[in-house]
């Protein structure tokens, strides 16, 4: 399964529960990059700037290791923007909050350059005007059914230019054009994406039982994606 391919969001949340003993991001990467998980790709975008973090030890230990702090405090990110970032990224992908994928990702971001920083935000600032337009209340206060609803409105609309494909990995501004609520997901799914299957409870759902890798996804073993 490529990278690039889409993941539905009900797909995400189909996955089993994996069971975590501690490992950190650093020595999950370590693993992929070793074994028999090089040959399996994480379910992002190469051209999405998260890659970049994760191909960082420094940068992955360093921010695993905050991310991990009991009483988190945000580096990049406001309160309010970190709880709608967890709120999205528990919808996209189920445990996604005890992953800490909103803490990673708000380390990654807290060092990344101001292009990237800056897509994040428009990507985010978009869900939350879409949630209030559609039913008057900021994100982290819609039911699951309305985050869903304005989840699947999102990845099923027309893209008007696939945001991390254009955005320089280096930390450059998106290129030019029109960006859609789907380009805004992308972005966003990217990062959840790449932030939560860089994690054991991650890697876990992809097949890893800790010491080897199944060969396909579970679930993933027709052509085009994910089971329903």
């Amino acid at each position: 399964m490529s990278p690039k391919d889409t993941i539905p969001v009900a797909s995400l949340r189909n996955q089993p529960p994996a069971q975590p003993t501690g490992i950190g991001r650093r020595a999950i990467l370590q693993t992929l990059a070793g074994g028999f998980g090089a040959a399996i790709a994480l379910p992002v975008a190469e051209a999405h700037p998260v890659h970049r973090h994760l191909a960082s030890e420094e940068t992955v230990a360093q921010a695993d290791a905050k991310a991990a702090a009991a009483a988190y405090t945000p580096e990049f990110l406001d309160a309010h923007q970190l709880e709608t970032v967890r709120a999205i990224a528990e919808r996209i992908v189920p445990r996604s909050t005890e992953a800490k994928v909103a803490e990673f990702v708000d380390q990654l971001l807290a060092v990344d350059a101001q292009g990237n920083q800056q897509a994040f935000l428009s990507s985010l600032g978009a869900f939350e005007m879409h949630a209030r337009d559609k039913f008057g209340r900021p994100w982290k206060a819609l039911t699951a059914a309305q985050q869903d609803e304005l989840l699947t409105e999102a990845s099923t609309a027309a893209s008007g230019r696939r945001m991390p494909d254009n955005m320089d990995p280096r930390g450059g501004a998106p290129a030019a054009g029109k960006t859609t609520i789907r380009d805004h997901f992308e972005n966003l799914k990217g990062w959840v994406s790449g932030a939560f299957y860089s994690s054991e409870i991650g890697m876990r759902e992809l097949g890893w039982t800790g010491e080897m890798f199944f060969g396909t996804f579970p679930g993933c073993e027709h052509e085009g994606g994910h089971s329903g």
